[in-house]
């Protein structure tokens, strides 16, 4: 029969408490070091939902993303990054539109640095924000699936907030194609030189092709969407049919999800050189170049007669 009892053992023992030792020694290295690499512990997928920053830069320029300061060097790195453009005047009735980085010429892959001695302020972006609801539809629109262990997790929208920012993106349609319509209307008012008939003629050939180009900006919504083929000519007619006669003048603006934005971008582009070629069709003097006056034929000159010559 053995003596040797295990769990008396004084070396087993030592192993032991050395090892529970470490275990209480980790937990505050552990924290230390995401305190030094500025961890947020609410950016953590167990720990709360996405975060966004804004980061305001000293010439006026935001730029939206997931930030990654870890205080090591001279930038802050942003990750999935967006930012505001001019929008001034354009159909959305906002000062700015929502791009996102990428999209360049120069096609920038993800992840953009940002010295720090140009940055005037980094501040949280709200959950329920129209930049976080933008940011949110364009994932859903673009069909991205966010990584399913990530520290910062990207959230998409529900399906509420994509239907909000599609009949946004309706009326922005309509509000250019309203614009549109009333230059054309505007110049039958004025003295034209060609007749009522003519100018009557002419705008009603405008107005169609403004309405072309808002039936196709629809399908290029249904498309972008993922409608089903006969689900989108039953959205773009009953619509197009809807939007007739409105003009959503005192309609509040909406941040459109990049994707949608460029929708109506295009459209509105297409709205102005439509109304821009009939415009001219209206203005343009009709010159009718004179019938020729007939010349008169010259008269013969008569021959003299000849002179009889005497005789000798």
């Amino acid at each position: 029969m053995s003596l040797y009892d295990a769990e008396r053992d004084p070396v087993r023992i030592a192993g032991r408490r050395l090892r529970w030792g470490a275990r209480w020694i980790a937990l505050p290295v552990l924290a230390g070091a995401l305190l030094a690499a500025n961890v947020d512990l609410r950016a953590l997928p167990l720990f709360g939902a996405e975060r966004q920053s804004a980061v305001l830069l000293l010439d006026g320029q935001a730029y939206f993303g997931h930030l990654d300061d870890s205080g090591e060097s001279g930038t802050l790195l942003l990750r999935d990054v967006y930012y505001f453009q001019n929008a001034s005047g354009g159909p959305t009735g906002l000062a700015v539109s929502l791009v996102r980085r990428g999209t360049e010429a120069h096609e920038p892959a993800d992840g953009m640095r940002i010295n720090r001695d140009k940055v005037l302020a980094v501040e949280p972006v709200g959950r329920a924000s129209a930049v976080a609801l933008a940011i949110a539809a364009q994932r859903q629109i673009a069909h991205a699936s966010p990584a399913l262990l990530s520290l910062n997790r990207a959230n998409t929208a529900p399906a509420q907030i994509v239907a909000t920012q599609r009949v946004a993106a309706e009326q922005a349609l309509q509000r250019g194609f309203v614009s549109a319509a009333d230059q054309l209307a505007k110049l039958n008012e004025l003295v034209l030189p060609i007749s009522k008939t003519e100018a009557k003629l002419i705008t009603d050939k405008g107005l169609a092709d403004l309405r072309t180009v808002r039936r196709n900006a629809l399908g290029t919504i249904a498309s972008t969407l993922g409608m089903p083929a006969a689900e989108a000519q039953a959205y773009i007619a009953t619509t197009d049919q809807l939007l007739e006669g409105k003009t959503f003048a005192n309609e509040v603006g909406v941040l459109l999800a990049p994707d949608l934005n460029g929708i109506v971008n295009s459209a509105s582009r297409l709205y102005v050189q439509v109304g821009d070629s009939y415009a001219k069709q209206l203005t343009a003097s009709r010159t009718v170049s004179p019938s020729p006056s007939p010349s008169a034929s010259p008269s013969p000159t008569p021959s003299p007669s000849p002179t009889p010559s005497a005789r000798p």
